[in-house]
């Protein structure tokens, strides 16, 4: 039946991922001046798209700043939908990223809102990945990443940098993989997500066995239904049973939220921004109801005094655990 093949396919799913991160993250891991500079770099990547990789970045980078933590994000993705709309900064479409990745060259952060630090993404990655497929090509763009991020860690003291990951070529997340300390795998309780986290754990393999520093530091769901807690408790032992203990689902998982998302991407705001922002304009209504002001001309769907606080809390849990899974595992590093 329909039923017994799908769970046919999340068993498979389920026993290629056990064998593909089993003891990989408990290896010894060399701590020279570049991986030391890079420590606090997490990487969130699936090869499945619409997993909420670039909201749990940009909402994830939000609540750290307001907690006065220096924080950078590299947008790695050539749609470059992080910097240019989540964020809502001026970009360069991607340039100053694929000279990095292409000649290892200074990477030059764009301030944003919170005090973000952004490194934009675009069309010109695939500059990067042309260059790296030549013939002949002597090109690493894991290396020249490698270099050129370290040094802006240190220039800068970011206690903490998120790489956005596209989730298509292979060469940029393997780039992204080999900058990076800590993955997290964001996924859905749906078939093609959980398919996107067996491709991911498939390039982590690659990376570990090839040298990179990369250890998984969790899995989030997304897109749940907060009060159907029976079925997210399971969907997070099937995550859970899926990747093995060294990808722990993190407690906090992330509603879906179609209206706060939208008024977010439409106004380049966080999760917490949008929920400020929503007591503001029930404010208003009040006082057009009372006819001190006019209706504004743009419509704000997320338009209850509540709306959004829940998403934005959801965010700030996630937060406070990747900090705290972080340190735990570097104290004992």
């Amino acid at each position: 039946t329909m039923r017994d093949g799908y769970r046919e396919e999340k068993a498979r799913l389920r026993r290629v991922a056990q064998r593909s991160v089993r003891g990989l993250s408990s290896r010894h891991v060399r701590m020279d001046d570049v991986s030391e500079a890079l420590k606090r770099v997490v990487v969130v990547a699936n090869r499945k798209g619409g997993v909420l990789k670039s909201s749990i970045v940009r909402n994830v980078a939000d609540v750290a700043a307001r907690a006065g933590y220096r924080v950078a994000v590299v947008d790695g993705d050539p749609q470059g939908n992080l910097s240019e709309i989540d964020f809502g900064v001026d970009t360069d479409g991607g340039r100053g990223l694929a000279m990095a990745l292409q000649y290892g060259t200074d990477l030059v952060p764009v301030a944003a809102s919170a005090g973000v630090d952004v490194i934009c993404g675009g069309p010109e990655l695939q500059g990067a990945i042309g260059a790296a497929m030549m013939p002949g090509a002597e090109v690493s763009l894991e290396q020249n990443l490698r270099a050129a991020l370290s040094r802006l860690t240190r220039q800068a003291s970011y206690d903490l940098v998120l790489i956005d990951s596209g989730p298509g070529d292979t060469r940029l997340l393997d780039a992204y993989l080999w900058a990076a300390r800590w993955l997290i795998v964001p996924t859905l309780d749906d078939e093609a997500a959980l398919a996107g986290v067996d491709k991911m754990g498939q390039r982590f393999v690659a990376a570990k066995r090839a040298g990179a520093d990369i250890e998984f530091l969790g899995a989030v769901v997304g897109k749940v239904n907060p009060r159907a807690t029976a079925r997210n408790a399971e969907v997070r032992r099937e995550v859970e049973e899926m990747l093995g203990e060294e990808a722990t689902p993190f407690d906090a998982t992330i509603r879906y939220d179609a209206a706060g998302r939208v008024d977010a991407r439409r106004h380049g705001m966080s999760a917490r921004d949008v929920a400020e922002e929503a007591v503001r304009q029930a404010k208003a209504r009040l006082d057009r109801v009372k006819g001190s002001t006019q209706a504004p001309g743009d419509v704000w769907w997320s338009n209850a005094k509540n709306a959004g606080q829940g998403l934005a809390q959801d965010y700030e849990h996630l937060t406070r655990e990747i900090l705290s899974r972080i340190g735990a595992k570097e104290a004992v590093a």
